[in-house]
């Protein structure tokens, strides 16, 4: 990974964390975590989703049929590019990443702590607020035992450095909705997903400079929806750049179901967390009622005039392999056109996704 430039960016930018201010460093897995609660304790999370590795190792300890996140995670592991992290987390976000805790954990003899963070999942009731800020504040216990006392007022300004961080990214989609941004889909992708490891510090001034840009008023072109979990392999935004495609929102698990929420109402650090949690997008990871995913999906089509919505499926998912047929067959009812592409991570594009995609935009268009 480290001959891999963004890989080289990012270990360089981690190393200067540690130098520069003293950060310990937690390699976290998918998806969703407390992130304040990390960053109050001057611990920086660095996300792994999708590392571009070649697999030579992680086969040998997972089942063929694995998602190749989890794979891709494993295999950065094994493959000793995790030296810089002082501890791993894993969010209870399916089987799988359950799967991959325990061989972590328990099987590889890797010196690091694991810490797991169980959120609740829906339909939620009136415990599943308590039972979520109970497992906020056990992670702190556990947490302080390695990295020291939680400081409150430190907690309670990254609380609110996080509203802000929400704000900003959602003014962020709704311009590029409005077809305002001046991003072309990779661009976009590019910046939001330096979330995933940079410090919030640094990352919100990178924004607010980009919403600071006078309006782009260049036709929009036509608009779609892309779902799934992450916008991996890239190739595929750089065709749909080509082809004059703007992807006018998402429905990413690492964008903007995880990164978006109603306000918070408390100004309390745990209970602010807890309404920003419950406040999230519906997602297949959370339990969701797939028709609370469908009437968001509906609505973002809605809100930015897509013709179409494009699910971005990472083989093997299957909390999005059950939700995807009945949400196809809800849009189709609606009008909207579908597309369902079937991709491992980094692997490219092949002539056939290329001519899918291609007869898509003529659909739509």
């Amino acid at each position: 990974m480290n001959g891999h430039p963004e890989a080289r960016a990012r270990r360089d930018y981690i190393l200067e964390q540690k130098r520069g201010f003293g950060r310990r460093v937690i390699g976290v897995f998918p998806a969703y975590y407390p992130r304040e609660l990390l960053l109050s304790m001057n611990i920086l999370p660095v996300e792994i989703w999708d590392p571009p590795l070649e697999s030579s190792h992680a086969n040998a300890h997972l089942q063929s049929y694995i998602c190749s996140v989890v794979k891709q995670g494993l295999e950065l592991i094994l493959q000793g590019k995790c030296r810089d992290l002082d501890a791993f987390l894993f969010p209870h976000t399916c089987d799988s990443i359950q799967n991959l805790a325990s061989i972590v954990n328990d099987y590889l003899g890797i010196e690091k702590p694991c810490y797991f963070f169980y959120h609740p999942k829906a339909p939620y009731k009136e415990s599943s607020r308590w039972y979520y800020i109970k497992q906020l504040e056990d992670l702190a216990l556990r947490l302080e035992k390695q990295f020291g006392p939680l400081n409150h007022h430190e907690f309670k300004k990254k609380v609110e450095q996080g509203e802000d961080l929400r704000r900003t990214i959602g003014e962020l989609y709704r311009r590029r909705a409005e077809g305002t941004l001046g991003l072309s889909n990779v661009e976009f992708y590019r910046i939001l997903r330096q979330v995933e490891y940079l410090h919030p510090d640094d990352f919100l001034p990178v924004l607010t400079a980009i919403l600071k840009r006078p309006p782009d008023r260049k036709s929009k072109g036509l608009a779609v929806i892309v779902s799934g979990i992450l916008p991996n392999p890239p190739e595929v935004l750089e065709h749909l750049d080509r082809l004059g495609i703007n992807v006018a929102d998402d429905d990413f698990l690492s964008c903007s179901r995880r990164l978006l929420a109603r306000p918070a109402i408390s100004t309390v650090p745990f209970e602010a967390m807890a309404d920003s949690y419950f406040g999230m997008q519906p997602c297949c990871t959370k339990g969701s009622a797939i028709e609370d995913r469908l009437k968001s999906i509906l609505d973002k089509a809605k809100s930015s005039s897509a013709k179409g919505v494009i699910f971005q499926m990472v083989k093997f998912c299957e909390p999005e392999l059950f939700d995807v047929p009945i949400l196809v067959e809800g849009l189709k009812a609606e009008g909207l056109a579908t597309l369902v592409i079937d991709t491992e991570l980094n692997q490219g594009m092949s002539g056939q996704l290329v001519t899918r995609l291609e007869a898509f935009a003529e659909m739509i268009g």
